[in-house]
C-alpha cells in the first residue's frame, strides 16, 4: 500500500508537471526569474536556487519534442488509475479478504508496461530530460517487477494449497 500511495503521488505530480510546464510558457519565452527578496528569504532560497529553478523548466520545454507531453500526459494518468488500483488490492491483502491475486498480477502488469513506455520515451529524448526520468523509471519498474514475483509466488502456493 506504501508503495501505492508513492507512485500515486509520483504520477500525480507529473500529472500536474505535464499540465503547468507548457510551451508558451514565461520560462519558455526566456523572461528573468522573479526572484524578489522578500519571497527567498520567506522560502528560505537563494537567489541562484531561485534561477536554477527557472533553469529546470526551460530543461523540461527545450528538452521535450511535440510527442512528449501528450504521451506523458496519457502514462501520468493510466499511472494514476492503476496506482490507485493497486492501493485498493494492497488493502484487500492487509483486510485479509479473499484476495484475487489475478487483480494483483494484472495491475502489476499494467505498471511494470507503464514504467518500460515511460523509459522507452525517456530516451528518445533530450539528454536533460533523460536524466530527470531514467532512473526513477528503472527504480519503479523493479519494483513492480518485485511485486509481480510475489504474486505469482502467492497465486502458486494457493494453487498448491488447494490441490
Amino acid at each position: 500500500m506504501i508503495f501505492g500511495v508513492l507512485l500515486l503521488a509520483n504520477h500525480s505530480n507529473e500529472l500536474l508537471k505535464q499540465v503547468v510546464i507548457a510551451p508558451g510558457s514565461v520560462a519558455e519565452l526566456g523572461v528573468p526569474a522573479d526572484c524578489r527578496a522578500d519571497e527567498l528569504e520567506e522560502e528560505g532560497l537563494s537567489l541562484l536556487e531561485c534561477e536554477l529553478m527557472v533553469s529546470n523548466v526551460q530543461i523540461t520545454l527545450v528538452s521535450s519534442p511535440e510527442w512528449f507531453r501528450p504521451l506523458m500526459f496519457l502514462l501520468s494518468v493510466s499511472g494514476v488509475l492503476f496506482a490507485a488500483l493497486s492501493i485498493s488490492v494492497g488493502f484487500s491483502f492487509v483486510n485479509n479478504k479473499n484476495v484475487n491475486v489475478n487483480w494483483a498480477k494484472s495491475c502489476f502488469i499494467a505498471l511494470i508496461v507503464i514504467d518500460a513506455v515511460i523509459f522507452i520515451v525517456a530516451t528518445n529524448t533530450g539528454p536533460l530530460l533523460r536524466a530527470q526520468y531514467l532512473w526513477s523509471t528503472l527504480l519503479w519498474f523493479f519494483v513492480h517487477l518485485f511485486l509481480l514475483f510475489a504474486a505469482v509466488s502467492i497465486s502458486s502456493k494457493e494453487i498448491e494449497d488447494g490441490a
